[in-house]
């Protein structure tokens, strides 16, 4: 997985061409595929980019962005206790290796919470929007602000925090979002924790593009090294966690059931 310096570092496009880019892309015509009963955004990730600056740009309300793969997929369907945070999101973007497969081929690309998180920092410093960053170990949102303002100078980040909060640290953090008023909220915790607090807290956002980003932050850093490169490529992160550890039956057998429910879909198609 590259870290920041490299993605930086691989990305060729000047200011003129990404603003081209996304507002040329006619977001009215994007497309939903339903997966499972949930309709996920069908997009690349210059299309969810161009689609969250429109957002940004108009400010219309709190929009969260949801990253799914397989198990989060599972545990969000109709009827499930977390499908309401699927039915609330704004964006729906698949992460995950395996949701492809179940459309057939019809789903156009993966679109990665770092992919994402890089493009609209890049977006955010050109266009003058701020964010704010909260989750992961405190030497890990440490150093990927350092690295962002070092590559980035001009991006404003207006706060940040790490993610392991005591009661009245959370308070802050609240209060900090809340008061800082960022374009952006970069948030990386656990599933479903992450998500859930994104629910609880809709009041603080205000009008911010809220996205989940996971063990992003993590990956940027260098930090993650748990996952063998293999899986982190193919998108399947997922599933390494599954094979390393193997006590979390529900996790396995919600993983068994993806693929049954996947050859189903599969059939139903041709």
């Amino acid at each position: 997985m590259k870290q920041l310096s490299e993605i930086v570092h691989n990305s060729s496009k000047d200011e003129r061409d990404i603003l081209l880019e996304y507002q040329n892309i006619d977001v009215s015509k994007l497309e939903t595929l339903k997966v499972l009963g949930i309709p996920i955004d069908n997009v690349t990730t210059d299309e969810a980019i161009a689609k969250l600056f429109r957002v940004l740009e108009k400010k219309e309300g709190m929009h969260h962005v949801l990253f799914l793969d397989p198990i989060k997929l599972m545990r969000m369907r109709p009827k499930k206790s977390l499908h309401r945070i699927a039915e609330k999101a704004g964006t729906i973007l698949v992460e995950g290796a395996g949701i492809g497969w179940m459309t057939s081929g019809r789903l156009k690309e993966r679109v990665t919470p770092i992919a994402v998180m890089m493009d609209l920092i890049r977006l955010a410093e050109l266009k003058e929007f701020t964010a704010f960053i909260f989750g992961a170990k405190d030497e890990i949102v440490e150093r990927i602000y350092f690295n962002l303002t070092r590559h980035f100078p001009k991006v404003r980040i207006v706060g940040r925090h790490a993610g392991h909060l005591d009661r009245q640290r959370e308070m802050r953090v609240k209060e900090a979002i809340r008061k800082t008023g960022p374009d952006i909220i970069f948030l990386a915790m656990d599933f479903p924790n992450q998500e859930i607090w994104i629910e609880n807290n809709t009041g603080y956002f205000g009008k911010a593009v809220v996205i989940g980003v996971g063990g992003a932050l993590d990956m940027l850093s260098g930090a993650d090294k748990k996952a063998p490169e293999w899986f982190k490529e193919r998108g399947l992160i997922w599933l390494w966690r599954i094979i390393a550890r193997p006590y979390r039956i529900q996790r396995m057998w919600e993983t068994f059931y993806f693929f049954l429910l996947g050859i189903r879909e599969r059939f139903r198609k041709h």
